[in-house]
């Protein structure tokens, strides 16, 4: 099995939406215990209906995610795979050193680092198949 097979944007970015789905869900259903997290002992209202909305866009984010991955196929999956890579990292870069100025509780370097090298294989797996070509199990669903 090569690169090209584990990376298949398509599954990559299935993935994403779901986990980041599921992410986004928990943070808007538990809201006030993301906002103590985030804000141990300190948090308000609006500091839990900021949560909730976080959870909220992460859930919209992840949803184009995953319908992208369903409905899109060939060079322009691998295009979009790219930039959401970008874009998502640009995102969590950003979002991490907003946090830092106000010692936000989610904040930890170690799992930064783990979901931006996650997103860079997103990308890496859309350059792979940039020249257009569709997914193996694509093809084989054709035959």
């Amino acid at each position: 099995m090569d690169a090209k097979t584990i990376l298949n944007p398509k599954w990559w970015l299935l993935a994403f939406g779901v986990l980041f789905f599921l992410a986004g869900l928990s943070n808007y259903l538990g809201a006030e215990g993301s906002a103590d997290t985030a804000y141990p002992g300190d948090y308000t209202a609006r500091d839990v209906f900021y949560e909730q909305t976080f959870g909220l866009f992460t859930m919209v984010a992840a949803t184009l995610a995953i319908v992208t991955s369903l409905k899109v196929s060939g060079r322009e999956l691998s295009i979009l795979s790219m930039t959401s890579s970008g874009v998502m990292m640009a995102f969590m870069v950003l979002h991490y050193m907003a946090g830092e100025n106000v010692n936000y509780g989610f904040n930890d370097p170690v799992i930064l680092g783990v979901v931006l090298s996650l997103l860079a294989l997103l990308g890496i797996s859309g350059f792979l198949h940039l020249n257009g070509e569709d997914s193996s199990m694509e093809a084989s669903n054709e035959a």
